[in-house]
C-alpha cells in the first residue's frame, strides 16, 4: 500500500493515464487522494470501482467527488505530510491560472470601454489612459503565456505518464497494454498482420538454478537481441519470459523468417554469470507465428493459434520457429 510521502504529481497522472481520464484539477485531486489515501472515503470508493482492471468513468469520479468533496475524515491514521497541502494546491493551480488570465482580459476590456469615453478631455490625460491599458494589456499576456506554459507542461508530463504506463520497466520493450492498443491500431486501419510469439527455451530452470536477478538479466538481454534483430517491426513483452512480433502484413512465412534470425542471432550471444564469469550456455527460444485479418478479435484469435504453434515447436525439441498452416484453396469446377 503506498504512503502519503511515497505519492508524487507523476503517480496521480500516470492513474489518470491508466483510467483515460483527462487531467482535470478535480480529477487530478481525487486520483491523488484515492492513492495516497486509500482507505479514506474516496479511496475505498475508487478503488471499489476500478478493483479488478475495471476503469472509472468520468460519471463516477464527479459522483464520487460530489460526495465527498466536503472533507472526510481519514482512516488511515497516516500522519499529515507537512507538503501534502501544498502538492494537493498544486492540482488546482492551472485552472486558477487560467482563471486568473481570463478576468484580467475581462477588467482590461471593460476598462477599455469605459475610458474610451475620455479620451478627448486633452492629450495628458489620454497618455495616462493609453498608459494604464499598456499595463493591462501586459499583465494579460503574462497571464495568458504562464497558462500556456503550465498546460504545456502538463501535457508533457500526461505523455510521460501514458508512456510509463505502457512500457515493461525490465525490458523497455512495450508492455501488454501497449500490445493491445497497437493491434487494436493496426486493425482499425484495416491492415492485416503477421503475429509471432516467442518463449524463452528451459527458462525456469535457470531460475532454479541461478536466481531471478541472472533470470532477469537473460530476459533483458533476450529483449534487447530480438528488438535489434527485427527492428523497425513491433516487439513487445507478453508476460513472464514471453514476447510478441507484430508485422503487418498476411504471409507467415515474413515472422518465420525474422523470428528465425532472430533465434539465431540470440544463440551466438555470449551469456555469463556476472559475478564468476561462470558460462551460462546458450539460450533459445521458440516460437509460433499466425495471421490476423479483421477486428481486434481477429488478433486474439491468431494469438492462440501462435500460441499453439509455439507449444508444438516445444514438443517438438524446442529452439525452432513453426507457422500455421494455410488451409488450402478450394477452386470450385462446373
Amino acid at each position: 500500500m503506498l504512503k502519503v510521502g511515497q505519492v508524487s504529481g507523476e503517480d496521480a497522472l500516470a492513474f489518470l493515464a491508466r483510467q483515460r481520464l483527462p487531467p482535470t484539477p478535480q480529477n487530478y485531486t481525487l486520483a491523488y487522494i484515492a492513492i495516497s489515501q486509500p482507505r479514506s472515503p474516496i479511496g475505498r470508493a475508487v478503488n471499489a470501482i476500478t478493483d479488478g482492471g475495471i476503469r472509472i468513468r468520468q460519471e463516477e469520479a464527479n459522483e464520487i467527488v460530489g460526495l465527498y468533496a466536503g472533507g472526510s475524515p481519514r482512516t488511515d491514521q497516516v500522519e499529515d505530510d507537512p507538503g501534502h497541502d501544498a502538492l494537493r494546491h498544486q492540482a488546482i493551480k492551472l485552472g486558477e491560472v487560467a482563471s486568473s488570465a481570463a478576468a484580467a482580459t475581462g477588467e482590461f476590456t471593460r476598462d477599455l470601454s469605459a475610458e474610451a469615453e475620455a479620451l478627448d478631455e486633452g492629450a495628458v490625460r489620454t497618455v495616462q489612459i493609453v498608459t494604464r491599458m499598456i499595463e493591462r494589456s501586459k499583465r494579460a499576456e503574462d497571464d495568458l503565456n504562464a497558462a500556456v506554459r503550465e498546460v504545456d507542461s502538463l501535457r508533457q508530463q500526461l505523455e510521460a505518464a501514458r508512456d510509463d504506463a505502457e512500457r515493461d520497466q525490465l525490458t523497455g520493450l512495450g508492455n501488454r497494454r501497449s500490445i493491445e492498443r497497437h493491434l487494436r491500431q493496426i486493425a482499425e486501419r484495416g491492415v492485416s498482420r503477421v503475429i509471432g510469439i516467442c518463449d524463452v527455451d528451459r527458462f525456469k530452470s535457470i531460475n532454479d538454478r541461478y536466481g531471478h536477478g541472472v533470470g532477469d538479466r537473460v530476459l533483458k538481454m533476450v529483449a534487447s537481441s530480438l528488438k535489434s534483430s527485427c527492428e523497425p517491426h513491433f516487439v513487445g513483452r507478453w508476460g513472464g519470459e514471453e514476447f510478441l512480433l507484430i508485422v503487418a502484413g498476411d504471409d507467415p512465412s515474413i515472422g518465420i523468417t525474422l523470428l528465425d534470425k532472430a533465434r539465431e542471432d540470440l544463440a551466438i550471444r555470449d551469456f555469463k554469470l556476472r559475478e564468476t564469469d561462470e558460462p551460462l550456455g546458450t539460450i533459445t527460444f521458440s516460437a509460433g507465428v499466425a495471421v490476423a485479418t479483421g477486428n481486434h478479435a481477429a488478433s486474439v484469435a491468431a494469438i492462440h493459434r501462435a500460441d499453439a504453434c509455439l507449444y508444438r515447436a516445444k514438443a517438438e525439441g524446442r529452439n525452432m520457429v513453426l507457422g500455421e498452416e494455410r488451409p488450402p484453396v478450394i477452386v470450385a469446377t462446373l
